[in-house]
């Protein structure tokens, strides 16, 4: 025999599972300087995660981030308003649950509205290849639209100004046909090695006003 008795094979051990992430409440931070929220989640809000990150779509104050206890639960203070919205998501390592755009209130957070569902698609986040430091790197966003009247977008632009990132998008207002792919450009030019990330947000007004946020984020290298 080839084997003897007890010879197994060593079985392929299992990925890790994902970051999920579960409900979040919200609440005015009391000990906190003015224009703070709490933004919070129970036990098993946050599963197979090590921190939660949030920034607050409607303003331009860098990202909040909390670590995650040992029952899933988490609390962060961050500087935005009631009615605004935020992003929030799960993370561990290089892993990232899919993010949640939610808007700030008292009590549970629900997700923000987002008309055209069915018909304005853009991916919720773009990652950038590793980028040495001081070069460039490219990327395509695409904006797919199979509405049936002409989408009208106001705006396409960082939410914050990001000296790593930018965006070739053309001069807007734009009025994308139905059925037309629109394409945006994204650079990642890391001034320094590590994570860069920021929001990209695409404003539009017809045949509804609605939004899309964009996560970009890419790390620069030695």
């Amino acid at each position: 025999m080839a084997c003897a008795a007890g010879c197994g094979v060593n079985p392929i051990p299992e990925p890790p599972a994902a970051p999920e992430l579960g409900d979040v409440t919200g609440d005015l931070c009391p000990a906190c300087d003015e224009g703070l929220v709490d933004l919070a989640g129970g036990p098993e809000s946050a599963r197979n995660a090590d921190v939660v990150w949030a920034v607050n779509l409607d303003g331009t104050a860098p990202p909040a981030v909390a670590e995650v206890a040992a029952d899933g639960s988490f609390a962060l203070a961050l500087e935005a308003a009631l009615g605004d919205e935020v992003r929030v998501q799960a993370r561990r390592g290089d892993q990232r649950s899919a993010p949640a755009d939610l808007v700030v209130a008292i009590g549970p957070l629900e997700p923000a509205p987002r008309p055209l569902a069915g018909c304005f698609d853009v991916a919720p986040e773009l990652e950038l290849p590793d980028t040495p430091v001081g070069e460039v790197s490219t990327a395509l966003l695409r904006i797919e639209h199979g509405c049936a009247d002409p989408l009208v977008i106001d705006a396409i632009a960082l939410r914050a100004p990001a000296a790593d990132l930018a965006v070739q998008a053309g001069p807007t207002p734009v009025v994308v046909a139905p059925g037309e792919p629109l394409d945006v450009l994204v650079e990642l030019r890391p001034g320094a090695p590590g994570l860069r990330e920021e929001v990209l947000l695409i404003e539009a007004s017809s045949p509804a006003v609605t939004r899309r946020a964009v996560t970009l984020f890419g790390r620069g290298v030695p």
